[in-house]
């Protein structure tokens, strides 16, 4: 009789689950090598306490900030700007790129004007910005959409450009409705390229909020910095920034769990 085979994990699957612990751990090992030698060297005096607290004196600050629920609501309200501008920016720029990418005679006239305006950096408009919405959510919406917009045009519209017309062909021959043809062909064919555009969409949006929350909000990490620069509070300056850091890694680090779960034969191609 033949004997039943066990299921488990397969050796590759556990090979790249190691990889993965070791690198998480040599991460860690260097973060907590160069907090040692930061912490030795504000001890020694070598660095100047006031401009630059130890790591010690930040965690201190940190569960000050914590513990009184500032730094909790400076967050949220850095968290929901983004994601409202990013959002925005997410269905504008899908749109124009899928319309701009499928008609050339449509691209002829448009791309030229959003190649005119996407060299202009988003923090030039805070001006217009205050000046049409004033001081509050309104112009960080407005800048995080200006920021994040324009790398998900350009994503978009390459992969609606890149898109083979054999493809389509074949499958309008076969009888494909439009929406079919969204379905099965643009769609997967173009999310690859589109999921990138759409995490650096919201990496820039991301600064942007923070940048617009220097001059015109009245909350959020940005304001919460300004602050304590003012204040000369600089253990909640570096504190508000690693903040800042720590939120940015895990929002990239979201985007690339649902682009792996949306999208899991690009890990499958790449495995090959």
């Amino acid at each position: 009789m033949q004997q039943a085979q066990t299921s488990g994990p397969s050796p590759v699957r556990t090979a790249s689950s190691s990889r993965q612990i070791s690198t998480v751990m040599r991460g860690l090992l260097g973060i907590g090598l160069v907090l040692l030698l930061w912490q030795l060297l504000a001890s020694a005096n070598i660095i100047n306490a006031v401009l630059l607290p130890a790591p010690l004196a930040l965690l201190f600050a940190a569960v000050d900030l914590l513990g009184d629920g500032t730094l909790v609501r400076h967050i949220g309200a850095s968290i929901e700007r983004v994601l409202v501008g990013v959002l925005c920016a997410a269905l504008v720029g899908l749109v124009i790129g899928v319309l701009l990418g499928w008609s050339e005679r449509l691209s002829d006239y448009l791309k030229p004007i959003v190649e005119a305006l996407r060299p202009i950096p988003p923090i030039a408009w805070t001006p217009l910005a205050i000046l049409w919405f004033g001081i509050g959510n309104a112009p960080s919406y407005f800048l995080v959409f200006i920021g994040a917009v324009f790398p998900v045009f350009v994503a978009t519209y390459s992969a609606v450009r890149n898109i083979e017309r054999t493809q389509i062909n074949a499958a309008l021959c076969l009888g494909a409705t439009p929406a079919m043809l969204i379905r099965d062909i643009l769609i997967p064919g173009a999310l690859p390229v589109i999921f990138p555009g759409l995490r650096i969409a919201l990496g820039v949006g991301w600064m942007c909020v923070v940048a617009a929350e220097l001059i015109a909000a009245q909350s959020g990490l940005g304001y919460m910095i300004q602050q304590s620069r003012v204040l000369l509070q600089t253990q909640n300056v570096v504190t508000g920034m690693i903040a800042i850091g720590v939120i940015g890694f895990a929002m990239n680090g979201i985007m690339t769990i649902i682009e792996r779960r949306l999208i899991p034969w690009q890990e499958s191609s790449k495995g090959r």
